[in-house]
């Protein structure tokens, strides 16, 4: 993007925070996808192209293993390179997507919970998410989905810390202006 967001800030807003995630993302999103086709994958041989009777296609279904797990892992690299977070002084934005991307954003007063998570893989990956839950209440489908958020940010370094952040900037927005919750 050269620098330059791919968003445009609004009157006022500053950028407090900006959040690649870690590079042991891709090698997530690789492995997740990874071990559900491999189990298909290996069935499916088993049942299909059994070696000892079918030499030839051992051999291939080889190559085919090889070829579905590069293709992964360029679909998971690719993932990851569209994965970024944005936390301003007025909202938290990210951006995901696979060909394409999608910007969302979420205003500081519309966030009612900011919740950490360190799922089994993510604590083998050594990362954790920070989920955002909005007064909307609404779910957007994906790999966030979990937990009831409307938002994710995966692989953050210190999910904690990222939280703590967002609640401070939740209460400054809302004494600014006067809400109460």
């Amino acid at each position: 993007m050269n620098g330059q967001k791919p968003f445009n800030l609004q009157e006022k807003e500053k950028i407090v925070k900006e959040i690649k995630p870690l590079a042991i993302l891709k090698w997530y999103f690789f492995i997740r996808s990874a071990l559900g086709v491999f189990f298909v994958l290996v069935w499916f041989i088993w049942l299909l192209f059994i070696p000892s009777i079918f030499p030839v296609f051992g051999l291939s279904a080889i190559f085919l293993i090889l070829f579905i797990f590069i293709i992964l892992f360029l679909i998971a690299n690719n993932r990851y390179s569209y994965q970024h977070y944005w936390i301003t002084n007025n909202r938290v934005l990210y951006r995901r997507g696979f060909l394409g991307y999608t910007i969302n954003s979420i205003p500081l007063e519309r966030i009612s919970d900011v919740i950490v998570s360190r799922t089994f893989w993510e604590r083998v990956f050594g990362f954790g998410s920070v989920h955002i839950q909005s007064l909307a209440g609404q779910i957007s489908f994906g790999t966030h989905r979990r937990l009831g958020a409307e938002a994710s940010m995966m692989a953050v370094s210190d999910p904690e810390e990222l939280q703590k952040l967002i609640f401070e900037l939740i209460k400054k927005k809302r004494k600014a202006e006067k809400l109460t919750m």
